[in-house]
């Protein structure tokens, strides 16, 4: 039964499904009738899309989700970008393992995405995309020339060489060389013969017996600037050798050195220390400076000290290999302005905290035009 002018709700059965019908007063005298589906039914299963067995038809988590305990990973997030020719999204992060140390080598299969709640599918053809952005990795590599390593020189250059030699793709040295003063021996170059000459052009003799570590350190750090973008990724780092401490400013400190390599994104730039042991080291202080990339690497003696900084080139590349622009297609075609929301994961990552995932928006206006 139903009276005009009001609102009367029946329900109407078709087959096994029930449909609610809400009788509304219309313009005119008419009526709008609105057919309202039930609630989404409660399926149990897997809902974590980085599960190994996520259900994408449940609705309701049953704690049944499984993962690879051999993968503990953490997401760090960069950047997103979003081209509405193309509808394609791209996404910027670094994955490390639990000892904060870069995991190169995934691929598009090891990443999971879901684009406002729902897990993208084939059809969003997810990739990894390292060559659609600019890649340079500027190392910086500074060397402690004071009088306690006079007689060392001839080796300290060789292990110098055999570190540019190592060079990756796109990785350009500097060359530095301290005692009471910075000296520049080379600027930024892939070209390694150019870098084995500089290196050999070192001076051996005449060495003065002052160490202004803090000094080498600013003095340098201002050669490049990171950038983690979707346009662009420069990723450097600073290489320190010494064997020694402090001495030639007291005025300056620990503090002084890490508050200078603070880039302008407000990132502290990455320092490695190779170190060789010797009574007049002083280890802590260094341990302070590489305390972000716990970087602090010693070699007994002089014959160790090529394999130490072949260690340090090994983490620089890993880290940056650790860095992975993910695209993928966005489904949407609706071109009017929206924030649509997208979460990242790893496939069977068992770390479940907020570090190994990634949430963010993009605006999708003008996707399908």
């Amino acid at each position: 039964m139903s009276e005009r002018g009001s609102s009367v709700k029946g329900v109407v059965h078709a087959g096994a499904l029930s449909l609610c019908v809400a009788v509304m007063a219309g313009c005119g005298g008419g009526e709008d009738k609105r057919i309202i589906p039930p609630d989404e039914p409660e399926i149990a299963g897997c809902t974590d899309i980085g599960a190994l067995n996520f259900q994408r038809s449940a609705t309701l988590d049953d704690e049944s989700c499984a993962y690879d305990i051999s993968r503990v990973y953490e997401i760090e997030f960069f950047d997103v970008g979003a081209d509405p020719a193309t509808r394609q999204v791209k996404i910027l992060i670094q994955v490390k393992g639990e000892e904060g140390r870069g995991v190169p080598g995934l691929g598009p299969a090891d990443f999971v995405i879901s684009e406002n709640g729902r897990k993208l599918g084939t059809e969003a053809n997810l990739s990894i995309d390292p060559g659609s952005t600019p890649n340079v990795i500027p190392t910086v590599l500074l060397l402690d020339i004071s009088s306690s390593v006079e007689g060392l020189i001839p080796q300290i250059k060789d292990a110098a060489i055999s570190l540019v030699n190592e060079k990756n793709q796109g990785q350009a040295f500097a060359i530095y060389a301290f005692d009471k003063e910075t000296e520049l021996i080379q600027g930024f170059t892939e070209d390694v013969d150019l870098l084995t000459d500089a290196i050999n052009s070192i001076r051996e003799l005449g060495l003065f017996d002052s160490t202004n570590l803090f000094g080498g350190i600013i003095d340098v750090s201002e050669s490049w600037q990171d950038e983690l973008s979707v346009d662009n990724i420069v990723d450097g780092s600073l290489i320190v050798f010494t064997d020694g401490f402090h001495n030639a400013d007291p005025s300056l400190t620990v503090q002084d050195a890490i508050d200078a390599l603070v880039g302008t994104n407000g990132r502290l730039k990455k320092i490695y220390v190779a170190a060789l042991n010797s009574p007049d080291l002083a280890r802590g202080p260094l341990q302070q400076l590489t305390f972000d990339t716990e970087g602090f690497f010693e070699a007994a003696d002089i014959t160790e000290l090529k394999d130490v900084l072949l260690r340090i080139q090994t983490e620089i590349v890993d880290l940056y290999n650790s860095i992975y622009l993910v695209s993928y297609t966005s489904p949407i075609t609706n071109p009017e302005p929206r924030t649509e929301e997208i979460l990242l994961k790893i496939a069977g990552n068992s770390n479940l905290d907020a570090n190994a995932r990634v949430s963010s928006t993009f605006n999708s206006e003008g996707f399908g035009d």
